[in-house]
């Protein structure tokens, strides 16, 4: 038993060690199982299906004077549709600005690869315990394995994407795509690609993808697209994500304001009063977008 807890341990310290697997961030904190939703009202509650599993979508209609249209959103992968953090604040609190909410379940994440501990390599009695060896490298995918991740990703979004006509067809006008983290990386290159049908405003909080290649492309693809985006960034955001946030703002559009726009957070996103600023900040972006594209 002593051994079994010993083995535990180091797989646990591995995986917190590897960037690839990282915690999630304030900006979106769900469960990766999917709840049934039942503390909501049903007629929130869509149905979709994804392969052949069922995937949910939670609508909530706008409110107020204003009737602008949807906003979908959706979270960082292995997210419901109603996680906590900014994505959850943003579902119940953008229909009074005149905006529809549809909130979706997010693509699943790369799933993690085990690694064994060989029994040499387990700690003995009085010995300095769960040191990680220089020459030992952590487990990782293949490029090989890194393209089927994202192919299954790819068509998890692209069937959910093209399954919402549906539900906003009781809202017209203009379409916002709300996105996080990765999340926000997956859908800026797939509209890069032109695989993904295009919203006539994009905001991206802290995007980023976890294959350090694709991430290094975000900010090249991004700047690529040419409809109005709103690019927010937390001081607490990924470390990947804040790495290529000056790249961002600096090879988007030369004096196109209505095209391209940053916003360096002061607060981080585990503070509820940062929620209220990015619902302030899209607020304003569409408002212009509006009154420019009408």
């Amino acid at each position: 038993m002593k051994r079994l807890a010993l083995d535990l341990a180091a797989l646990t310290l591995l995986f917190s060690l590897s960037p690839a697997y990282g915690a999630t961030t304030g900006a979106t904190t769900g469960a990766t199982t999917t709840p049934t939703y039942d503390y909501l009202p049903q007629s929130e509650v869509a149905t979709l299906t994804v392969g052949d599993k069922p995937s949910y979508a939670l609508v909530r209609s706008w409110r107020g004077h204003f009737q602008y249209g949807a906003a979908i959103l959706m979270a960082d992968f292995d997210t419901h549709a109603d996680p906590t953090g900014v994505i959850g604040y943003l579902r119940r609190h953008i229909n009074d600005r005149g905006w529809a909410s549809i909130s979706l379940e997010a693509p699943s994440g790369a799933p993690i690869i085990n690694h064994t501990t060989d029994a040499a390599e387990i700690s003995k009695p009085g010995e300095k315990q769960l040191e990680l060896k220089a020459d030992k490298a952590l487990p990782k995918y293949s490029e090989t394995q890194w393209k089927k991740v994202r192919e299954a990703q790819n068509n998890q979004l692209l069937q959910t994407m093209n399954q919402l006509d549906s539900l906003g067809q009781p809202y017209p006008g203009k379409r916002i795509l709300i996105v996080a983290d990765r999340g926000a990386g997956l859908v800026i290159s797939q509209l890069n690609a032109g695989t993904l049908p295009k919203p006539d405003m994009l905001v991206i909080i802290n995007p980023y993808l976890d294959h350090p290649d694709e991430n290094q492309q975000l900010a090249k693809l991004l700047s690529e697209l040419d409809i109005p985006v709103l690019d927010i960034q937390s001081p607490d955001g990924p470390a990947q994500s804040l790495t290529t946030a000056s790249e961002r703002q600096t090879l988007s559009p030369l004096n196109q304001p209505l095209r391209y726009e940053q916003q360096r957070l002061a607060l981080n996103l585990n503070q509820p009063n940062a929620w209220q600023n990015i619902l302030v900040l899209i607020d304003g972006f569409a408002r212009r977008i509006n009154k420019a594209y009408p």
